[in-house]
């Protein structure tokens, strides 16, 4: 429920930028900047999400968060100028920040009570909200429900599901949420498993961001497929993508994470290699289908790792791979673009290759040492 609804936030308010350029008259340049303060408000709470989790817990901190972005979507659909809507976004990405880490500290702390691996499918339960949100989205443009309703109405559903989780994670979860000695000193320190958690972290997201941003330009340009086919890759990447959380688990129960993580690699590979040669649109959605599957596992199990890395604080791992899993969000669009600019889109998605092989040679870190 608490992965679902942080999902459901991002799909509803994107489904309503259009509309919201066309209200406050906004040039492109302007549009950017005021949604640029979503990513800018996401990576300032990773930095302080470790220190809320660690002090507070991760149920108070996501069960909190998911109730506060309901709240402020719901305001959203209010903003009278873009100044408003700007510092609202900006408020979104603080408590999605906080919130996916309280979500994944807490889902993480499941997993161990069960015994076997289950993150992956609660980030298959976000992608499917995500989905859905942007469906229901589509619905509200096609009824012409104004956004005054819309944002309001799914805002509250979000507050619902949220404080009714709470009964739920409060009473079944909370004594296993806390280590056996949760106030004693340890130290901040930096180690491999630590540093390749991050950098997978980021690789998942950036080959995320290169598949959904890029996708459909890429088809349109080097494939001369119709504006109508563009959002085919994005649909065989998004769909493959929850797919391959939801299968993920029973692999890493069978061949462990950092076998996981390297099978999902060369996928990855093999996928980017797919549509970089690919004649037609088709077979650029089969390719990127592949790349979605092979990212699937990477950006749940480096949370997983950052998280078990030795000599950290509760929380205080997830918030540093939250924190470059958003580097790699914002790195997409401007490293693919720059090299795009200067010699073309196909060579720039080509010298993406070097991201997916990366992930491949840092698998192995993910490691606990004590293994």
């Amino acid at each position: 429920m608490l992965f679902i609804a942080n999902a459901l936030v991002f799909a509803t308010i994107v489904t309503r930028y259009p509309e919201l350029k066309d209200r406050f008259g906004l040039g492109e340049l302007a549009f950017g900047l005021m949604v640029a303060c979503g990513p800018v408000g996401s990576v300032v709470g990773s930095l302080l999400a470790g220190r809320l989790v660690n002090r507070l817990g991760a149920v108070p901190v996501a069960v909190t968060s998911s109730a506060i972005l309901g709240a402020l979507l719901a305001g959203a659909g209010f903003a009278g100028s873009p100044v408003v809507l700007a510092a609202v976004l900006f408020a979104i990405g603080f408590g999605d920040a906080t919130g996916d880490v309280g979500n994944n500290a807490h889902g993480l702390a499941i997993q161990r009570l069960m015994g076997r691996s289950i993150i992956n499918g609660l980030h298959g339960a976000w992608s499917a909200g995500a989905i859905a949100g942007a469906l229901l989205g589509a619905l509200a443009l096609q009824f012409a429900i104004p956004i005054h309703v819309h944002l309001p109405v799914m805002g509250a559903v979000i507050i619902a599901g949220s404080l009714g989780a709470l009964p739920l994670v409060r009473l079944r979860t909370e004594p296993a949420l806390r280590p056996g000695q949760p106030h004693s000193p340890r130290h901040g320190r930096l180690s491999a498993m630590l540093i390749a958690a991050c950098a997978i972290a980021a690789i998942g997201a950036f080959l995320e961001d290169l598949g959904s941003t890029w996708g459909g330009v890429y088809v349109v340009a080097e494939t001369g497929a119709g504006v109508a086919e563009a959002a085919i890759p994005f649909a065989a990447l998004m769909g493959a993508l929850t797919l391959g959380r939801f299968a993920s688990d029973a692999l890493v129960d069978r061949i462990g994470a950092v076998g996981t993580v390297r099978v999902g690699s060369v996928a990855a590979f093999v996928g980017l290699v797919t549509a970089v040669f690919a004649p037609e649109t088709w077979v650029v959605a089969v390719g990127l289908g592949l790349l979605g599957l092979g990212i699937a596992p990477m950006i749940p199990l480096a949370m997983d790792a950052s998280e078990r890395a030795p000599g950290l604080d509760p929380g205080t791992g997830l918030a540093a791979s939250a924190t470059l899993m958003r580097v790699g969000l914002l790195a997409s669009p401007l490293l693919v673009g720059a090299i795009a600019e200067w010699a073309g889109l196909r060579l720039a998605i080509a010298v993406c290759l070097l991201v997916p092989a990366a992930a491949l040679m840092l698998a192995g870190r993910l490691r606990h040492p004590a293994a």
